[in-house]
This record gives structure tokens, sequence and C-alpha cells, in this order.
């Protein structure tokens, strides 16, 4: 496997747009990507083609609703590599498979997949955990089974690497109510940067102090602080 060439991102920037733009037709999508992944085919390992193929085909599934189609290529894509070969695309696709097949209500066969993205924890970032972590909860909620404590040190972990305010007292609940908090905090710094005025650094110096004392979770409070930091140092220099 060539993790180098696996890590690329190899489709260009238009071609993206026609696949996830509207204008574009299913069969035609899955056209692009065929005819693509053959023009590039010399230049990149068959492996990394193959799973890099079916990732972005399972993607175009999945956003047409087609939760059948899109397992069949999200599992080829877990199936075909280790966690560490690329995490990020690993663990994306992992949980699109739980969340598939438990939109299909196949819970015991997403309930596996969500062990199995647990059991790979240690190849995952504190993100991926939390929201393995999430679908493990609800899927434990819908199937009515007790949360296994060999997951609470991954919970905790994510407590840890965040510095969010929260005991391990029922596990379910915890799960669900961190989730929540980090959902809401990094939504609310995503808005922030979004609307960030370089004409105004008065205006965003505010915001960012108001957004650093209100914050529950340190990471992100932390975040805040050297953004603040940075603004202040740059108001004096103007």
């Amino acid at each position: 496997m060539n993790r180098e060439q696996l890590r690329k991102d190899i489709f260009p920037a238009e071609l993206i747009l026609k696949l996830f733009g509207n204008e574009t037709q299913l069969p035609d999508k899955l056209k692009l990507i065929n005819d693509y992944i053959e023009e590039v085919r010399d230049s990149f390992d068959e492996e990394v083609l193959k799973i890099i193929k079916n990732n972005q085909i399972a993607h175009i599934y999945w956003m047409s609703n087609q939760y059948p189609e899109a397992i069949t290529h999200f599992e080829t894509v877990v199936e075909s590599m280790e966690p560490e070969d690329n995490p990020a695309l690993y663990f994306l696709a992992l949980n699109l498979v739980i969340r598939s097949t438990r939109i299909l209500s196949k819970f015991d066969e997403a309930l596996n997949w969500s062990i199995h993205a647990l059991d790979n924890s240690h190849s995952a970032t504190a993100n991926y955990n939390l929201i393995n972590l999430k679908e493990y909860a609800e899927l434990l909620s819908d199937t009515k089974k007790n949360f296994d404590d060999k997951y609470v040190p991954v919970m905790q972990s994510v407590i840890d690497f965040y510095g969010i305010p929260v005991e391990v007292k029922y596990p379910i609940e915890t799960v669900k109510l961190i989730h929540q908090m980090h959902s809401y905090w990094a939504k609310k710094l995503t808005v922030l940067e979004a609307n960030f005025r370089e004409s105004d650094l008065d205006f965003m110096i505010r915001e960012y102090e108001e957004y650093a004392t209100s914050c529950d979770i340190e990471w992100y409070r932390d975040y805040a602080k050297n953004t603040l930091v940075r603004l202040i140092s740059k108001k004096a220099q103007a």
C-alpha cells in the first residue's frame, strides 16, 4: 500500500464540483469517476485506486440516500486498508457504514461495525472516537443493550483530550452529553470564524473574548484565547 498516494486528493476541484453539484445526474457522476480513474491508472498504485474509487462512489450513493449501494462501496474501502494507512479516510468510511446500516435498521450489523471502530480507537483522532462513541451509544439505545465497560477508557480519553467538565457515571448518557457539548461549541466557533472581519479587529476581539469566557470546553477555550493573543498583537501593530 502506497500510503503517500492514498493520502493525496487526486480528484481535481472541477471534477469534485461536478460530482457533488445538482446539475450532474447520478449515472453521469459514476461515469465521471470511472473515467477519471482510468485516466490516471498508470500513475497510481492499483490498490490505492481501488480504495479511492470505491470511496468516491460510496459518497455519491450516500448523498443520494442510496444506502445499500453506499454500504457496499464503503465496506470495500474499510476492508481494503488498515486504519493507519489513512485514518481520516478509514474512520469516515467506517462511520458512514455504521450510520447507513443503522438507517436501514440493520442494528446487529451496525453494532458489529461500531465495535470494530472502537476496537481501533488507538488509531483514531479524538474527534472520530467521539463520533464513534456517539454512534455506539445510539445503537445501544436502539437495541436496549448495555455499554461495554472496556470502552469507558475511550470515552475518558476524549474527555481528557478536549477538557470537557464531565464525569463518567452513566456511560450512554455521558457520551450523548459530551457529543452535544462538543457539537455546540464547535459549531459556535465555526460560525465565529466564518464571520471573521479583518477590517474590524475591535469587534472580533470582543467576539472571541465572549466565546473564551463562556466556553465550557478547554480545547476550544484555549483556541479562542490563542486567537485573541494574535488579534490583540495585530491591533497593537496597526
